[in-house]
């Protein structure tokens, strides 16, 4: 998979998904804790624009996706389903760190509360859901991109109406006077 593919469509995926879940277990086990008040917070002030410029790297590699099937460089490889993981693993590290952030300290045993274990099973249909949705996508562009290369190929050419040829000019002419075969000309008044 190209670096690009993975940093500019599948790692953004991930994370909205990643997000997606962590919000979702934050409103289904709402304790009031302050821990989940911060990644709403952070969502508020943060997400939308995140999003736009998600959103803008994913039409780009889509659209490089298309103009490379169109060009048949061949298929291109798609995300590893592996990959599914991260947003769990993603979602232990937050849950970590926002105990660092409110409590000021570092509780290894935060792995074993229920809504810890929910939320990183939650986060795997989540994540797969994810690369779904990514391999679908990259798969629909070089799809597009090949079905215009063959209507493009297929397409009779039109004939043309008008054909245009170059305009051909001439050199000027210039009159005998203005050219050296008029002769002398009269001396000049001094």
């Amino acid at each position: 998979m190209r670096a690009r593919t993975l940093w500019c469509l599948t790692l953004p995926a991930l994370l909205v998904a990643e997000t997606a879940g962590h919000t979702f277990l934050a409103r289904a086990f709402d304790r009031g804790d302050a821990r989940h008040g911060l990644l709403s917070h952070a969502l508020a002030a943060y997400g939308p624009p995140l999003l736009a410029i998600s959103a803008l790297l994913a039409g780009a590699i889509l659209w490089r996706r298309v103009l490379a099937s169109f060009r048949a460089e061949g298929p291109q490889p798609l995300p590893a389903w592996r990959l599914a993981a991260l947003p769990a693993f993603g979602f232990l590290v937050q849950e970590h760190v926002e105990r660092l952030v409110i409590d000021d300290r570092l509780d290894w045993l935060t792995v074993l509360e229920p809504a810890v274990l929910i939320g990183v099973a939650l986060q795997l249909p989540c994540g797969l859901a994810a690369i779904w949705l990514v391999r679908t996508l990259l798969r629909a562009a070089e799809q597009l991109g090949s079905t215009l290369a063959h209507r493009a190929a297929r397409a009779p050419r039109r004939p043309q109406l008008f054909r245009l040829r170059p305009l051909e000019i001439s050199a000027p002419r210039l009159p005998v006077l203005a050219s050296q075969q008029a002769g002398r000309a009269p001396p000049a008044a001094a």
